[in-house]
Formats: C-alpha cells, structure tokens, sequence
C-alpha cells in the first residue's frame, strides 16, 4: 500500500454538502434581514412623521389670536387629516382635564402585507 498525501472523495463530497447547508442557510436569512431593514425604514419615518406633526401643533398651541390672548385658540391647533410622504394621517384634540389638552396622532403606512399605524399621543398645556 502506498502511503499517499490528499483528501478521499468521500471527505470531499461532505466538506462540499456542509459548504452548501450553510450557504443556503446564509441566503435564506438574508431575505428576512432586507424585510427587517425595510420595515424599519417605515416604521421611523411614520415616526418621524407623526413627531413633526406634534411638534407644529405644539407652536400653534403657543401662538396667541391676540396681544394678550390666550393660548390653543389659534385656528391651526385643531384636528384633521393629511398625506406626507405617501403616508395617511389623522390627528384629534381632546381636553385632557384643566389646561391640559391631548393630542393622539395616528399614520398610517403601507406594507408588503396590508397596512400598519403608528401612533403618537402627548400633553400640551393650555395657560
């Protein structure tokens, strides 16, 4: 018998079945990281939408009708509806008790699957 340097076919052909499991392995999770990232995406810019929705019904909150006038009277505090961004929005203002009024934002997104919302609600004092 010679005593002969190398690898049998056999350990050839399991080396390349465990290169492929874990190749398609690989591929397969690869699909789920790109639907993970693009949900992501759309679910930090409803975020973003719905935070600067509030953000200006937070400075017409502050904007008086008059010199001396008091605060949430202004016409632009109020309710209604909008698109930005291809994104469905809705927002309400209700008395949240005293000088207190709550704000609830709600955007809606499309997904691969059907729709999904995003819903921001805050405080903003009235004095």
């Amino acid at each position: 018998m010679k005593n002969e340097r190398g690898f049998t076919i056999v350990e050839v052909m399991v080396a390349m079945m465990v290169l492929i499991i874990g190749a398609t392995a690989l591929v397969g999770s690869s699909g789920l990281v790109s639907r993970q990232i693009g949900r992501g995406r759309s679910i930090s810019m409803a975020t973003q939408v719905a935070t600067q929705r509030l953000e200006t019904l937070r400075r017409a909150a502050n904007r008086r009708t008059s010199v001396g006038g008091s605060r949430c009277q202004h016409a632009s505090f109020a309710g209604g509806t909008a698109t930005t961004l291809g994104m469905s929005e809705s927002w309400g203002i209700v008395s949240a008790g005293g000088t207190l009024r709550s704000v609830v934002d709600t955007v809606t997104y499309g997904r691969t699957s059907g729709t999904s919302r995003v819903i921001l609600r805050t405080l903003i004092a009235c004095y």
